[in-house]
């Protein structure tokens, strides 16, 4: 007996210790090579002894391409068949292979044969297009699971827990939320309808947002009470948007605010940067009523109340000075829209006519790209393509970027990608630096320039109607040809004109293209943002007469959708529009060349001047230009 205990001992101080899969009780890995007496002066904290060398493979035993540690040592003779399946598993020594000192993988085990499929068979890789690419990324986070919901049991009953008043969970706080209910109902009922038939253009979306980034989707309501809903939003302390940014806050979640844009009123992408707050926020106060109301003071504000009080009650806080009235009656508010709106109904706002939810496109536009050279072609107002794009606070798309994706509707986007080249070539926006000449003022400018007082004035931070006569000026050019627009390249009068020309003769082609504008008795359909006026002057004919053919007055509104007959003045006004324009001949014209420019036949224009085909041209000459298509 005495003698098995001997062996019994031998045999322990030559087995390796068994490995755990990590060292977080002082323990060695196995193959580590440290000894067992070690173990304590591991444990509490003292360095253990160098560890020995692991002993060489013979080199019968190496195969090429394979770890030698992969390899088991052979046993030797003398040691004792490993212990049977009585033994507990976690005593069974480890092989000899060196094992990290990591947390044990959960992972299946590698399978000891595999089935490769020979080349020949194997997809090949693809190269992606960065088209490609932003439409897999998109999809990618469709498909991505959404994250754990983050206190979503706060709203999952607060409209319930509202209506059981002092009974619910929210009876600290009950009287503010009866107080803006009956508000919402009566002195500020007109503003909340509103409100509210806003909310169905941009909800679905903003949801959908919300809870990707795992957060309830009722804190969708949070943008109703901070803006109503409305991009254009712009508040006394600076905060713009339908969430209300800050430009500090805002561009420390990723929204770009310069001159040119500012994203805090593009609704989808100040969604996604509400969400990350509000994530963030939450993340901090672990209670929805702290984090909401810290989105309305500032978490530092809403931190130190809760030390000052020690309490995180919100209900607790309020009752004490040191938060601002509005701080306080921002979570009841929220609450109040939040149960009206889950029940209109029942709160007396049956009737609202919701808006219709945003449709939009996006397509990949060049930067400084114009808007109004943009609505010429795709034959929508200028002012409908402001309201798809909030966020551009210019005449154009941003120059300082090289590509900026337009938000269009789903037919002005499909026109696009159709018209595309002509959008680059005449939309395309070149800024040149004008020495301002004795006599020049900013309505002559922008009659050779082709752009606007209005623009001239704002792109250069003017408010004063006179000029200086040293003064410089920038100035937008759309037409110029890509040679044409390189910085530090002079642009002559007649490069100038001709690029008028092309755009010119590109907004007509692309009217004849669309089918033309209507004539006189056509009908044309009313849109978003139409008026009366707006009509008449886009389609050449008086109000009143616009008016008495469609048996409206003057001052009539118009409804979405309804179709007007226009007067026979408007077609007899725009034949003799059409029906020619003039052209000052400059050094190097010929007439092949300016009838290319206009889409005409050189016969028809030698015809029209009297002219004959080979005839030269004199610098200065008018020529008549046929525009009959």
């Amino acid at each position: 007996m005495r003698n098995a205990l001997v062996a019994a001992g031998i045999l322990l101080l030559i087995l390796p210790i068994p490995s755990f899969g990590g060292t977080a009780d002082g323990i060695p890995p196995a193959g580590s090579g440290a000894a067992v007496v070690h173990l304590e002066g591991t444990k509490a904290g003292k360095s253990p002894g160098p560890a020995a060398a692991p002993p060489a493979a013979p080199p019968a035993t190496v195969t090429p391409g394979v770890p030698v540690a992969a390899i088991p040592a052979a046993p030797a003779p003398w040691a004792v068949p490993p212990p049977t399946s009585s033994v507990p598993p976690q005593f069974i020594p480890s092989p000899a292979a060196p094992v990290p000192g990591s947390v044990p993988s959960r992972l299946p085990a590698v399978p000891t044969a595999s089935f490769v499929a020979p080349p020949s068979e194997k997809a090949p890789d693809l190269v992606l297009s960065p088209g490609e690419v932003d439409l897999q990324v998109t999809k990618n986070l469709e498909d991505v699971p959404e994250e754990d919901g983050l206190g979503e049991e706060f709203f999952a009953t607060a409209s319930k827990e509202v209506e059981k008043g002092s009974g619910g969970v929210f009876s600290g706080i009950t009287n503010p939320i009866e107080k803006f209910i009956r508000y919402f109902q009566n002195g500020g009922r007109k503003r909340f309808e509103v409100y509210l038939a806003r909310s169905g253009k941009y909800v679905g979306m903003m949801q959908k947002i919300l809870v990707r980034y795992g957060l309830p989707e009722d804190l969708v309501y949070v943008a109703l009470i901070e803006s109503g809903f409305s991009p254009k939003a712009y508040s006394v302390a600076k905060a713009a948007g339908p969430w209300q940014f800050i430009s500090e806050t805002g561009r420390r979640y990723g929204l770009r605010i310069d001159w040119w844009a500012d994203e805090r009123r593009d609704a989808e992408k100040s969604t996604h940067a509400a969400a990350s707050y509000l994530r963030d926020l939450y993340g901090m106060f672990e209670s929805w009523p702290l984090a909401t109301a810290a989105y309305n003071a500032g978490e530092g504000k809403i931190q130190r109340a809760v030390t000052r009080y020690k309490s995180d009650d919100f209900s607790e806080l309020i009752r004490h000075g040191y938060l601002k009235q509005e701080t306080k009656d921002y979570v009841p508010k929220m609450l109040a829209a939040l149960t009206i709106a889950k029940d209109p109904d029942k709160y007396g706002f049956g009737d609202v006519a919701y808006e219709t939810p945003l449709d939009l496109r996006s397509v990949s536009v060049p930067g400084g790209t114009d808007l109004a050279a943009v609505a010429r072609l795709l034959e929508v107002p200028v002012e409908t393509i402001r309201d798809w794009n909030p966020e551009l606070r210019r005449f154009c798309t941003p120059p300082n970027r090289e590509r900026y994706d337009l938000r269009l509707s789903v037919e002005a986007a499909r026109l696009a990608e159709e018209r595309m080249e002509e959008i680059r070539t005449q939309a395309k926006i070149t800024f040149l630096q004008h020495k301002v000449r004795k006599g020049e003022t900013f309505q002559a400018l922008a009659d050779r320039y082709k752009t606007t007082v209005p623009v001239l004035r704002e792109l250069n931070g003017l408010k004063r109607d006179s000029l200086r006569r040293t003064a410089r000026l920038v100035i937008p050019v759309t037409g110029l040809m890509e040679t044409e627009a390189v910085p530090g390249t002079e642009v002559s009068p007649d490069q100038l004109m001709m690029a008028h020309m092309r755009v010119e003769e590109g907004s007509r082609k692309a009217r004849i293209r669309g089918g033309g504008r209507p004539e006189a008795g056509d009908t044309v359909t009313v849109r978003k943002g139409d008026t009366l006026a707006r009509l008449a002057k886009r389609h050449g004919v008086r109000v009143k007469d616009l008016a008495s053919a469609n048996g409206l007055k003057a001052i009539s509104k118009l409804k979405v959708g309804a179709h007007l007959v226009l007067p026979e003045a408007a077609g007899a006004a725009r034949d003799v529009r059409k029906r020619a324009t003039r052209y000052k001949v400059h050094k190097g014209d010929t007439l092949d060349r300016i009838a290319r420019v206009y889409g005409v036949t050189v016969d028809r224009l030698a015809e029209r001047n009297r002219m004959k085909k080979s005839q030269l041209l004199r610098q200065g000459v008018v020529l008549v230009i046929p525009l009959e298509s």
